[in-house]
């Protein structure tokens, strides 16, 4: 059986002491989290949903706790929504480039993937017309990341709504989870078509908890229920239970992403401005993570295979189709980043 490339190499070959492979803010601690007599439970009535959890997710984003299915993390809840939705030969409609574990579980689950463009001489817009052309009847779902994984680039409101309207009868997902911290609100509600995933994982540090979800209508939230079925009765409670405090704390613990990204986002976009004669970038005004590509080179593999030697980890390109480029992550702690951003410069020259 093929499973996610990338998802196999992030768990045994990202980590590094100076590690520009991360994708999300750097964990917190359990001292990170202010806890209160009660904020852990181990049993509980958890059947479709921690109920006070679902209504927690559900006020931070707008929308009704009928319309919340939790999942595990963000990648749980998209392929659930991809069980959900597909049957095997139903055509999906995918960005390029995109991140490889999202065509890995629709290829494992019998879809008929295509694809439509984000052009990095286009800055990572999407390609409307491109879409336009490739929607047919046998289209089931369009999927965008927004922002965009690889380039942490944030297509505007208008645009997703757009190609929402393009869909038509078929569904458009869209991946947010790392748009919690440059903007508010979820993409649900551009549609009665749209659904959103998201989790607490790359904005907060919560990776350890499995907190995902997704936003939907709610007839289509009823059917993912009982796909979720197949997975156990009931979810983790201790964990629930946690994710519960963590959303009363979530203003906090979005400061302290913000702290521990600026500096690092001033040393990176200085650095690809000074690195320029060697690096091409579309650089976002806030983003965790930016996409290079290489001036001088076809492949990001070797630049990675000579930051290893320095405890040094960035993702190669390949992974999102694109060998070129490498994928530079910045959410760890700044004196890190600069470190790494040092033997990054010493491998480059």
């Amino acid at each position: 059986m093929k499973g996610s490339v990338y998802m196999h190499w992030a768990k045994e070959h990202a980590a590094a002491r100076y590690n520009l492979a991360n994708s999300g803010i750097l964990g917190i601690g359990t001292e990170d989290l202010e806890l209160e007599p009660g904020d852990v439970l181990v049993n509980g009535p958890n059947r479709d949903g921690y109920e006070p959890l679902l209504e927690a997710i559900a006020a931070q984003y707008g929308v009704t706790p009928e319309q919340v299915v939790p999942a595990e993390g963000t990648s749980g809840a998209n392929f659930l929504a991809f069980a959900t939705l597909l049957e095997p030969g139903d055509e999906v409609l995918v960005e390029q480039p995109t991140y490889e574990p999202l065509l890995a579980a629709l290829e494992f689950l019998g879809a008929r993937v295509r694809r439509f463009a984000r052009r990095f001489e286009d800055s990572y817009r999407l390609d409307l017309d491109g879409l336009r052309s490739a929607m047919s009847d046998r289209v089931r779902l369009v999927v965008i990341t927004n922002p965009h994984n690889p380039s942490g680039v944030l297509l505007p409101t208008e645009e997703v709504a757009e190609a929402a309207r393009i869909a038509g009868g078929a569904h458009v997902l869209v991946d947010e989870v790392y748009q919690d911290i440059v903007q508010s609100g979820s993409h649900v509600h551009l549609g009665p078509n749209v659904l959103a995933t998201n989790s607490l994982t790359k904005c907060y540090g919560l990776s350890g908890l499995r907190c995902g979800w997704i936003l939907c209508a709610p007839e289509l939230a009823d059917r993912m229920r009982r796909v979720r079925d197949f997975m156990g009765a009931v979810g983790s409670v201790p964990s629930d239970s946690l994710a519960l405090a963590a959303f009363r704390q979530l203003p906090r613990l979005e400061s302290r992403t913000r702290e521990m990204l600026e500096p690092s986002r001033r040393l990176v976009h200085f650095f690809l401005w000074e690195h320029r004669d060697v690096l091409d970038c579309v650089v976002p005004q806030r983003s965790m993570c930016v996409f290079p590509r290489l001036k001088k080179e076809e492949d990001s593999q070797p630049l990675h295979d000579r930051l290893r030697e320095m405890e040094t980890s960035i993702v190669p390109g390949h992974f999102f189709e694109s060998p070129r480029h490498f994928r530079l992550g910045f959410a760890v702690r700044t004196e890190d980043v600069a470190e790494g951003l040092r033997n990054l410069s010493r491998a480059l020259r």
